[in-house]
């Protein structure tokens, strides 16, 4: 019956269009059995194996297509016909039920391409000579038994001949909602939950129920099809959506919690939290009761309790104020599981310092079984705590997200135990703006949904995910709620969403005014604002805590105190103090020693003193989130009343532009990540895996070092160099992800990767050889590099260490700690694959003499420029497109400051940059810049000389060798005279599988029409956080006004000031 609503509006469509018969119909989501059951069912291979011969006995004969077989055939489709007319089943959105028309063989060959390997580089599954039918899809998968998938685009589809239409118009029925508490119902997740409500709608029951509040994608345009689907067959069915439930105040409270409370905390009762009801905010009402701890805390056991049972459970998303004893909420929990079943609680948590002050609190309350594995604790007691996870003498763990990803097994962390609860703690750094700072959030959904699999299958239970956070917004465009959900994976979360008011903290906003015609400096106006302070706690007798939003600020404002003698009462807190002075400051504050302190947001998460009064803003550090988690730092004892206070400046706001601007990837680099791996994939294709039809075909183990030129940033932060490759190839393959379900791309980090290059005498390689059999290959005999199986020696006498230490002593000639440094002396090396462009040499000279001869002038005559004026001025002198040049000299400009920072001999400035108020930036050369050209041309000499046939070996002794090898190719690709593949052994690897090249190359044929949802989304949340913080600071409201509007903004209300504002800079922001 649903081929007859089918038919119907195909027949219409066809009837309206006027199709003649030199045109061809082609059906997308809609099998041929539906307008035509003559044609027998298509078998592709029929196509593939003889293209030509299969055009000419449908050409003429048939008036409808598969979307499969146009696919196949669009070059011949194209020439042959006047008018291609492609009928889209747009009930569908991304994705589509895909017809078995192709062989068994075939089959299986596609669904083992497409599906996520465990096995990652070393998975030899069998796929088959199978390119052509890749070809067609972005993604395939199996789903209940049938096909879906999303096809391929390709070049034909922007032919003018070629038309799309969509048979259903845009005719929509009203949701019918449901409060009925029904247990038959379908819950779409995922667009794969759609595509089988379609399918059993098409079967035409009376009614169906359906539930999307857990919907992963985008809910306005599933509701959308949902309601198009309810028009085109209301007389059918009747379809109904189920609202969100209501808090039930119903739990079931055990003594064994208030036992446990009792016995550690020495508390008798729990206490309440004020929370929103979740049902009431559905319907846009604001409705607040008040949780005790308790019910939380029965939440979790009880869904960890349904696991163990085979029973259907919920995770739990909790968001509480600062203050409110979130850790108490999954402590308790995880106690009374370890007591009663022996089970193990993993705490996720971004800060060591966060870790260490959990388990060190738990001690001092006499709980002994919490341990924390990072990297401040040595291998040997790192060990002996896994050791006694392991024996089940310690039930409460704590890792950072890279400590749980970094082992590709978690049984090498927790040995047979069985995992309960797996809580995250800090969840707002699982969104979006906290994974361009830790890429490893990314991975840490899918991480969990495979430790969910293996622990079903070895132990035959799941286990629950707890997330625990201070802030996170609610709906609207910034849904923090909804991507931390998407994110981890989480199943039908119980959701408590904290209120977000404190009633206890005022917010006070001075905005000074000087007389007409004063002279103001804007830093030292600042610092005497912070001097006023200083004396008013030192009065008052308050401890105050000053957030500045850079380190530089913080030293600068330290300095003007020490010239007026008034360091004695202030500490100073930041990221890049030592370990040791952290620690030192912190104790000071927390005694009252120091009464002031100094902070960027590095004074956060974690840090818990309770009698803080005063938290004052000498400029906003980040966004909303973190401006509300930092005035939360206030008056976390009950009897204090704090203040949270900001003398506001509008120039305030060039400080986290200027971050913004340094931390945010650009789309530009995006598409040179694209074109890396496009052309590390054909140089991988024609060399040994041409004949390889196993999945590692497709597979590259790359080194990120390949990647980080691109991104400019100076040596000394290799860490952020590696993060900022992680997260552009996250950034790429999780919105295609989330367009279309399936991504061209599959990435993953290699945590502990085994080989290494070095530079080995031939005397030392022998004996290697003799105590490691097959642990080394000598790959080049003029410097003798040789390829190096550290697994091997490392497997064999140096286990006591972990993997990673083991490799660290090595790379960094530790001989004291590593006895084989001096056993077998050898140099890291790296080998660089490097392939010239035709002309590269008159190439190079073109367009370094035009950037020579410009920056020059600029030099004279002292000019600030910005980038576009380079790139425009490149365009016209080389004839390169403004994209290509804009790209270079961006590379240019990043290298320049790398190069003085680590390579050249004078320590006198290259580039000067200034930020103007609004966060462009603008740079003045200096006459120094001449040694930098000289730099780039003496090293494509070196590179010329040293590079044979095509391999270049450089010994990095020191590292820094290495590194300046890489950037110079890293300048000299951008200018396009050459590629490169450089692979090492001391740095981050990652596993990329090529899923579809297609689309890649859809990209780089037209990069300008490339838009990454996810990175557009990165600059809209800041663009609202500094307008709403602007809003919120000039407007005239009183306390109340502004936790009201804070209020509202968390519950993804934006005040209507605020859009309009954003609209002036983005006329294109959607904010519905």
């Amino acid at each position: 019956m649903a081929n007859c609503v089918i038919a119907n509006c195909i027949r219409n469509k066809i009837e309206s269009l006027n199709i003649g018969n030199d045109a061809i119909v082609v059906l997308k989501g809609i099998p041929l059995s539906v307008v035509d059951d003559t044609v027998e069912t298509v078998d592709l291979s029929n196509v593939v194996s003889n293209k030509i011969g299969y055009f000419m006995s449908i050409f003429g004969n048939r008036h409808f297509l598969t979307y499969e077989e146009f696919l196949l055939l669009a070059d011949f489709i194209v020439a042959q016909y006047k008018d291609i007319y492609i009928l889209n089943n747009n009930i569908y959105m991304g994705q589509f039920p895909v017809e078995e028309c192709f062989p068994a063989a075939i089959r299986s060959g596609l669904l083992t391409h497409f599906d996520e390997s465990d096995e990652g580089e070393t998975d030899s599954r069998y796929i088959g000579d199978i390119g052509e039918y890749i070809s067609l899809f972005e993604g395939l998968k199996e789903y209940n038994g049938y096909l879906l998938g999303a096809y391929c685009s390709i070049p034909a589809l922007r032919n003018p001949k070629v038309v799309s239409v969509n048979i259903f118009e845009n005719n929509h029925a009203d949701l019918l909602y449901s409060t009925n508490q029904t247990d038959d119902f379908i819950e779409i997740i995922e667009e794969s939950d759609y595509i089988n409500f379609v399918k059993l709608i098409f079967a035409k029951p009376d009614e169906i129920y359906v539930r999307i509040s857990n919907y992963t994608g985008d809910s306005n345009k599933l509701k959308n099809h949902i309601a198009m689907l309810s028009y085109y067959w209301k007389e059918y069915t009747e379809v109904f959506v189920l609202q969100a439930q209501e808090l039930e105040d119903k739990y079931s409270p055990r003594d064994e919690y208030s036992e446990v409370l009792k016995r550690f905390w020495g508390y008798s009762s729990f206490r309440n939290l004020p929370v929103y009801d979740m049902s009431a905010l559905e319907r846009g009402e604001k409705v607040v009761k008040q949780v005790s701890q308790e019910r939380i805390i029965a939440n979790l056991v009880e869904e960890v309790e349904n696991c163990g049972e085979g029973k259907d459970f919920r995770d739990v998303f909790v968001t509480a104020p600062t203050g409110a004893g979130k850790s108490v909420m999954f402590q308790v929990p995880a106690i009374y599981l370890a007591e009663k079943y022996n089970l193990l609680t993993i705490v996720i948590s971004p800060l060591i310092g966060l870790m260490n002050d959990q388990v060190k609190n738990l001690e001092l309350k006499n709980y002994a079984f919490a341990k924390t594995i990072n990297s401040d604790i040595s291998p040997i007691i790192k060990q002996d705590i896994i050791q006694k996870v392991s024996d089940g003498q310690y039930h409460i763990l704590y890792l950072s997200p890279e400590t749980l990803l970094s082992r590709s097994d978690v049984e090498q962390l927790i040995g047979d135990r069985t995992i309960g609860m797996i809580v995250i703690d800090e969840a707002h750094i699982v969104t979006t703006w906290g994974k361009q700072f830790r890429p490893d959030y990314w991975y840490l959904g899918d991480h969990i949904r495979k430790l969910r699999k293996q622990q079903i299958k070895n132990k035959g239970r799941s286990f629950v995910i707890g997330t625990f956070t201070a802030t996170a917004i609610y709906h609207g465009l910034e849904d923090m709620y909804t991507e931390t959900i998407n994110s981890l994976h989480m199943l039908s979360p119980i959701t408590y969403l904290g209120y977000v008011k404190r009633g206890d903290i005022d917010i006070v906003i001075n905005r000074p005014q000087k007389p007409k015609g004063a002279r103001t400096e804007y830093e030292l106006d600042k610092f005497k604002q912070i001097e006023a302070i200083l004396h008013r706690a030192r009065i008052t007798n308050k401890k105050t805590l000053i957030y500045f939003p850079t380190v530089a600020l913080i030293e600068r404002c330290y300095e003007y105190f020490r010239s007026i003698h008034e360091v004695e009462h202030i500490a100073v807190y930041h990221g890049s103090l030592s370990k040791d002075a952290k620690q030192e400051n912190y104790e000071k504050f927390l005694s009252k020693e120091k009464l002031v302190m100094l902070a960027t947001k590095a004074f956060g998460m974690g840090i818990d003193i309770n009698d803080i009064e005063l938290v004052v803003h000498f400029a906003p550090t980040g966004n909303v989130c973190d401006y509300v988690q930092e005035i939360g730092r206030a008056a976390r004892r009950e009897d204090l009343r704090g203040e949270a206070l900001y003398y506001y400046n509008p120039r305030d706001f060039k400080h986290i532009n200027r971050l913004h601007g340094m931390s945010t990837i650009q789309k530009y680099q995006l598409i040179k990540v694209i074109e890396k791996i496009d052309e590390l994939y054909h140089q991988n294709m024609q060399g040994n895996n041409r004949r390889d039809f196993t999945k590692k075909r497709n597979a590259m183990l790359l080194d990120a070092e390949n990647f980080t030129y691109i991104f400019g940033s100076p040596i000394s932060d290799e860490d952020n160099n590696v993060n900022k490759v992680k997260t552009a190839l996250l950034l790429i393959q999780k919105d295609f992800e989330s367009k279309i379900g399936f991504s061209p791309i599959t990435v993953r980090p290699i945590p502990m990767f085994s080989i290494g290059f070095f530079a080995i005498d031939p005397d030392i390689q022998h004996r290697l050889q003799r105590r490691y059999h097959n642990s080394v290959e000598e790959i080049d005999s003029s410097k003798h590099i040789c390829r190096v199986l550290l697994s091997t020696i490392w497997d064999k006498d140096y286990k006591t260490l972990s993997f990673p230490k083991f490799k660290y002593l090595l790379y960094t000639k530790d001989h004291e700690n590593l006895d084989f440094v001096k056993k077998y002396p050898m140099s890291p090396a790296l080998c660089v694959m490097v392939t010239y462009s035709d002309d590269y040499s008159s190439d190079f000279r073109n367009i370094w003499s035009s950037l020579r001869g410009f920056i020059g002038k600029k030099v004279i005559s002292g000019e600030y420029t910005a980038v576009f004026e380079l790139a425009d001025m490149l365009s016209s002198s080389c004839g390169l497109s403004k994209y290509k040049s804009q790209a270079i000299c961006e590379v240019i400009i990043a290298s320049m400051d790398s190069y003085r920072k680590n390579f050249a001999r004078t320590t006198t400035p290259i580039v000067r940059e200034m930020t103007t108020n609004n966060g462009k930036t603008k740079y003045q050369f200096n006459v120094a810049v001449n040694s930098y050209f000289q730099w780039v041309e003496s090293g494509l000499r070196k590179i010329e000389t040293e590079t044979n046939e095509g391999q270049l070996y450089i010994i990095n002794d020191n590292g820094k060798q290495g590194k300046e090898y890489s950037v110079i190719l890293g300048i000299l690709e951008s200018l396009g005279i050459l590629t490169f593949e450089m692979i090492g052994g001391a740095n981050s690897q990652l596993y990329i599988y090529i899923n579809q090249i297609q689309a890649l190359k859809n990209i780089l044929n037209a990069p300008s029409n490339y838009h990454n949802r996810l990175l557009e989304t990165v600059s809209e949340r800041h663009l609202i956080s500094v307008k709403m913080l602007t809003y919120l600071y000039e407007g005239d409201f009183t306390n109340e006004d502004r936790w009201e509007l804070l209020e509202n903004y968390f519950l993804g209300v934006i005040p209507d000031k605020v859009k309009h504002d954003c609209r002036q800079e983005r006329p294109d922001i959607i904010f519905d």
